[in-house]
């Protein structure tokens, strides 16, 4: 379906002529208001029937050029009184509107273009007539007003100047001026400085990049500005501008500086972007381009995506967005620098070089200008020469000139069964998995082409695949990459505190099985439930076809089966608990195994996004790896070191406690303790146990400028149902718990450490706030305060906060409870988790001590608004739950919760 803007311009000329008839100017601002909001229901129609995106807004800009030339000489003739020649200035339409890119809700961005001082004056006044005008009408505007001189001026020194001025248009006025105004800016800049130009804009991308996303697929692109988004075409643009002198895709094709095939593929991957930002303006009725997860799913529907059995209608949704993105941005950055190359100045001894390496070229390529290209420009290569190719880059570690890449993806038909299988194409394939620190570059270069997914047909079913899980950020490939990524990174660091996991990735004795590993360990997603078993099925089918030997086979099928097993293992249960040591230690078998499972989990919860890798996550897995180790090699195990600590904490503390309270501090706690509690929280529970005495509770508050949280140590007397009174008074106090680690001394003096934020997500930092909350814990504890009153005044105050919307909006996640009553020979283990809300901790622990049961261990973690909480559960004899009562307990909880339509989910 096609927008003819002949029609729209004949219908909304007439339209216009007849508001010029209104008696009054009030009179023509409410009918000039009126046409506006017509005009863009007609487009929201429109666009609702499936017009395509670049039509939409062409339609937009036609709409609005026409309305500003009729404000134009109404301003001209009522507030100016006719004393304006229009010869002597130009009304210019600059930027996306410059291009006639206008999307619904966008700003319109124009100058005020005049001859010289003498006009000055008689320019501002237009200017100041026109803008009251479109105020008046409800746009916002940019605007500037500028002479010739000052227009060279702010292109020469701004380079959002110089670019929104590329795109310049006339709307009214001296065509004569705006055309010199063009050639002036040819002459004097853009064929003067276009080194420096272009130097300057891809230092501008950098930039953008940096404050909007370097990775096409995050979880809330810009559609705009994060790489992939429109703004790559329109840098693009500039750079063509100012290398080619042309401005357009069909001014790059016409020069033969793009194919025909590229220029399709730009052409759609940018008008399925425009239609989706069109998408979110009429959606949101204002200027966003954020597709943040609130919105996700109404454009999908919008959009006439469907939810299927396996994926809602937003993922399938996102991906697609994804796919257009990643080929937006892979073309432009291959032609952005291809403008930036033609403009490197070549010294002869550069000239001299690169015809050496010509005539010692290796398998058909060469080294030009720092990028790998074919020796013979024109010919096609096979799977091999292709494998050869990106070899050669992820070891000089140069990139694919773009008539290379250009070559690749001509290529890739010859990506078929008979290559998949053959063992040449394996064997370069696991070479550069060995190749130690380089490894994600090559793989990325090679999904960014397309090649991996043809080699690997498994990693293509999960390009682009997004999980709307409140978790990952990235899509499925981009998570993968990212995951090696990290390992690359380990090996490259040189820091201190990773020093004990390049140990263990150093001992790894084949290090292609790691990274098939992490390139399989998600493979499963975006196939319905269980994705691990289905990942395993799949993983075994690629070792067949890759005619692996059995024990590598055997071992990344291992990895992808327990991907999972360690991060749960560290995160969900006591790790001074025997038994869990030694039924996990059994589960790995070997050392081998343990150490690649170790560095897989190390570079898994890095992939998943920035700041997922916390102190806590790696105390929690360097102690079960040691720990498992022990029991695998008991012979390596050597001292403890809890006895050089505790005399090095007994000397910090001597004017404080005396040495033998620090020495049965010690003997009062598991063995691990000393372990895995960092040194500083140590000193803050041995100075709170030895000043307990006949205290009811003493408190110690320290911010935590690492994670962004304030660590709220507590020493009491335990007692049944102290947590519950710890976490509901926080509550109560508008404070949020984000982990807990509970511990109770052999003399039974409770020893605990909550790390909580305020209610607006900072760190608690006022020492006068600590003293009120440490006032209502001790009147919790004495019994003179009302927990389960205060915290239910609490919610009930509690205003929507943007969080809670978002909630509302996104699918709502079902509190699942998982009862473990093997993998304890004390406890029964007690595994919620939902989505997180204020109170959520106190009523699942209040909940437990009104049913008479102890909590005598427990974690509590919560990750991008999503809450995982681990109990160890006894009955009022120190026993573990029987089996029947658990259904008891599970129901007592989801009302305690207000979670009873959860109960049928966790079921499905």
């Amino acid at each position: 379906m096609q927008i003819n803007l002949a029609t729209i311009e004949q219908h909304a000329t007439e339209k216009l002529r007849r508001i010029e008839k209104q008696p009054t100017s009030v009179d023509r601002l409410g009918a000039l208001k009126k046409f506006l909001k017509s005009e863009t229901q007609r487009l929201q129609l429109r666009h609702r029937y499936g017009i395509s995106g670049s039509q939409i807004v062409a339609a937009r800009s036609l709409v609005v050029d026409l309305l500003i030339q009729r404000i134009v000489r109404l301003a001209i003739e009522e507030r100016l009184n006719g004393e304006v020649d229009a010869e002597s200035f130009a009304v210019v339409a600059l930027g996306g509107y410059g291009r006639q890119e206008l999307s619904p809700q966008s700003d319109i961005d124009v100058m005020f273009l005049h001859k010289g001082r003498r006009d000055a004056e008689r320019a501002a006044k237009l200017s100041e007539a026109i803008l009251y005008s479109l105020w008046d009408v409800g746009f916002n505007v940019g605007h500037s007003v500028r002479s010739m001189a000052e227009c060279l001026s702010a292109a020469k020194e701004d380079v959002v100047s110089r670019n929104s001025m590329i795109e310049a248009r006339l709307l009214w006025g001296s065509e004569e001026l705006f055309e010199e105004l063009s050639e002036r800016l040819d002459d004097e800049i853009f064929d003067k400085k276009k080194r420096e130009l272009l130097d300057e804009l891809l230092a501008e991308r950098l930039t953008r990049y940096g404050k909007f996303g370097d990775a096409v697929c995050i979880q809330e692109p810009n559609v705009k500005e994060t790489a992939g988004g429109l703004r790559d075409l329109h840098e693009l643009f500039w750079a063509a501008r100012t290398a080619f002198g042309v401005t357009t895709v069909a001014g790059l094709l016409e020069r033969g500086i793009i194919t025909d095939r590229d220029a399709k593929a730009i052409n759609a991957a940018y008008d399925f972007l425009l239609r989706v930002r069109n998408e979110i303006h009429f959606l949101t009725n204002r200027k966003s381009d954020l597709l943040s997860l609130d919105l996700q799913q109404q454009v999908a529907l919008n959009l006439r995506y469907t939810d299927t059995p396996q994926q809602r209608a937003s993922e399938l949704f996102m991906r697609d967005y994804y796919l257009q993105a990643r080929r937006l941005h892979r073309l432009t950055e291959s032609y952005l620098q291809r403008a930036a190359q033609k403009q490197q100045k070549k010294s002869w001894f550069s000239r001299a070089r690169s015809a050496v390496r010509t005539a010692a070229a290796t398998g058909g390529f060469v080294m030009r200008d720092g990028e790998i290209d074919l020796a013979e420009s024109g010919e096609k290569l096979d799977g091999q020469r292709m494998m050869l190719a990106f070899s050669y880059s992820q070891a000089t570690g140069a990139r694919l000139s773009s008539q290379l890449q250009e070559v690749v993806q001509e290529s890739l038909p010859s990506v078929n069964k008979a290559f998949r299988t053959s063992p040449e194409a394996r064997d370069s394939f696991l070479k550069m998995l060995r190749a130690k620190g380089r490894v994600a570059a090559g793989l990325r270069l090679m999904h960014d082409l397309d090649f991996l997914g043809k080699y690997l047909p498994e990693i293509a079913r999960v390009t682009c695949l997004v999980q709307h899980d409140l978790y990952h950020r990235f899509t499925v490939d981009e998570h993968t990459l990212r995951t090696i990524e990290a390992l690359d990174g380990l090996a490259n660091s040189r820091s201190k505190p990773l020093e004990r996991y390049r140990r263990v990735y150093d001992q790894i004795s084949d290090l292609a099985v790691l990274h098939l590993g992490l390139l399989m360990h998600d493979i499963g997603k975006g196939l319905g439930g269980g994705h691990t078993e289905k990942g395993v099925e799949i993983t075994k089918r690629l070792c067949t076809r890759l005619q692996l030997e059995d024990q590598m086979a055997e071992q990344v099928v291992f990895l992808v089966h327990h991907h999972l097993t360690l991060s749960h293992i560290a995160q969900r249960r006591d790790l001074s608990d025997e038994k869990v040591i030694h039924d996990f230690a059994a589960q790995m078998g070997s050392i081998e195994n343990l150490n690649l499972l170790c560095m897989l989990t190390y570079g898994d919860i890095h992939g998943v996004g920035p700041g997922m890798w916390n102190e806590w996550k790696d105390t929690l897995i360097w102690e079960l790896y040691t720990k498992t180790r022990a029991v695998l090699l008991p012979e390596e195990e050597g001292e403890s070191e809890s006895e050089p600590l505790r005399q090095r904490i007994a000397r910090m503390l001597s004017s404080e406690v005396d040495s033998d309270e620090v020495r049965r501090h010690f003997k009062l706690l598991p063995d691990d303790y000393a372990r895995v509690t960092p040194p500083p929280t140590i000193i803050e529970h041995v100075r709170l146990a030895a000043s307990l005495n006949s205290r009811l509770i003493k408190t110690g508050w320290r911010v935590n400028t690492q994670t962004r949280c304030t660590d709220l140590h507590l020493a009491a007397r335990n007692r049944r149902g102290l947590f519950a009174a710890v976490a509901g008074t926080l509550t109560a106090q508008g404070i949020n718990i984000l982990s807990v680690q509970l511990n109770t001394r052999a003399d039974g003096v409770a020893i605990d450490t909550f790390k909580v934020r305020d209610s607006a997500g900072e760190p608690i930092n006022d020492p006068t706030r600590w003293e009120q909350i440490d006032l209502a814990l001790k009147r919790a504890l004495s019994g003179d305060f009302d927990i389960a009153a205060a915290v239910e005044k609490r919610l009930r105050a509690q205003t929507s906060s943007k969080f809670s919307s978002r909630r509302k909006m996104l699918k709502a996640a079902p509190t699942r409870f998982s009862w473990d009553n093997y993998s304890s020979n004390k406890s029964t283990i007690l595994e919620v988790m939902a989505e997180d809300r204020p109170g959520l901790a106190y009523k699942i622990a209040g909940t437990l001590a009104a049913l008479d049961l102890d909590i005598v261990f427990a974690k509590v973690a919560t990750e991008k608004h999503l809450a995982l909480d681990i109990f160890y559960v006894t009955n009022a004899a120190g026993e573990k739950l029987a089996d029947d009562v658990l259904p008891v307990v599970e129901d007592a909880l989801r009302l305690a919760l207000n979670d009873q339509n959860a109960k049928e989910e966790t079921k499905s």
